[in-house]
């Protein structure tokens, strides 16, 4: 018995179509099972066994596949999240929703010297991670010190000293000045960028600059779409002339993508010099701290400024509380066996007469 065999067929537009198509109305509803599933004297708890499918844990209860849709008018939270997923499908989840790194640091760290005084004694200034003038903002590409990492800070909570950094997506522009080039004798310069790891691309091909003996000439400039070769035509071609290029490069990561701990991590600051952190733990996203409970199940708070755990507190991490989530889907109310029937034929019942 399909779900949606009783329900009543509408005329719909779908897309740009001009003309008006016969489909199922999607959008019927019945509050009946909304009445019973406040009736504890027609459901069972029920947890639903792990790696389960709907249609198998209706035959299990009912000796019959065709009641999976009862599950999800009964359970709001089913309805809504849907039907708990495998472990190994919770870890792919946690993977393709978490794929950056997450950092660690101490939120008060003592600085580098901020200025000598007149006795060239070094003066020390306490920095507070996240607030002005060390804010470490979303947006700001920062770069590891050992590691040479760089990524783009997508995210921090500073109630636990956290800083999710995108190091996959992370483009950072260069310019190339004044590089010798020589055209051929038809007006043409190709340039191609030949790196292994296919991490520079030519970009922004509007700020070229092609000077001959000194002087800017106007020339077109066609980059591929991969943005690995180019070609410079219309040159004002002269053996005897010296040509020299400026031009924009975008480089992605040439690292692994994770960084160390122990080592800075740092960004340039609109005063010229570099505001910088130490890494206290990095890990992949997944593996990065959600939360902290304690025995009981109850959230309890860190010491960001120094990363102090309480004792017998215990790190859940943003795969674990998937986990945790998931779990949790699979405590449902179920009808029982003597009703089942009679329930889904008064549901079909009401839907044909909707």
């Amino acid at each position: 018995m399909s779900y949606f065999k009783s329900f009543n067929p509408t005329l719909y537009k779908f897309g740009n179509e001009s003309s008006l198509s016969l489909a199922t109305n999607l959008t019927q509803y019945s509050d009946l099972v909304d009445l019973i599933k406040v009736n504890d004297t027609m459901l069972n708890d029920f947890i639903i066994p792990r790696n389960e499918r709907p249609d198998q844990t209706s035959f299990r209860i009912y000796g019959n596949t065709d009641f999976y849709w009862t599950f999800y008018l009964t359970n709001d939270h089913i309805r809504e999240r849907g039907w708990p997923l495998t472990l190994n499908e919770v870890r792919s989840a946690a993977v393709e929703r978490y794929p950056h790194r997450m950092v660690t640091m101490k939120l008060k760290q003592p600085d580098v010297v901020d200025y000598y005084d007149d006795d060239n004694k070094p003066i020390y200034r306490t920095k507070l991670i996240g607030t002005s003038p060390d804010n470490f903002e979303v947006g700001r590409v920062v770069e590891g010190s050992i590691s040479g990492t760089k990524g783009v800070i997508i995210k921090r909570d500073l109630s636990l000293g956290t800083f999710v950094i995108d190091t996959i997506n992370v483009v950072t522009r260069s310019q190339v000045s004044n590089e010798s080039v020589t055209p051929n004798s038809n007006g043409i310069i190709e340039l191609e960028r030949v790196d292994l790891a296919e991490a520079e691309t030519f970009t922004d091909p509007l700020l070229w600059a092609l000077s001959k003996d000194g002087e800017t000439l106007n020339v077109r400039i066609n980059i591929d779409d991969f943005g690995r070769k180019v070609v410079i035509s219309g040159i004002a071609f002269d053996p005897t002339s010296t040509y020299t290029l400026s031009y924009f490069v975008n480089t992605k990561n040439l690292t692994d993508g994770t960084f160390t701990a122990g080592e800075e991590i740092s960004y340039p600051n609109p005063a010229g010099g570099q505001t910088s952190g130490i890494v206290h733990t990095e890990t992949d996203q997944y593996n990065g701290t959600h939360h902290y409970q304690d025995a009981s199940g109850n959230w309890v708070d860190v010491n960001p400024l120094t990363q102090a755990v309480p004792s017998g507190a215990i790190e859940i991490t943003l795969l674990e509380n998937l986990e945790q989530e998931n779990e949790a889907l699979r405590k449902v109310k179920v009808l029982k066996k003597n009703v089942i029937k009679s329930v889904a034929n008064d549901f079909n019942k009401v839907m044909n007469e909707v």
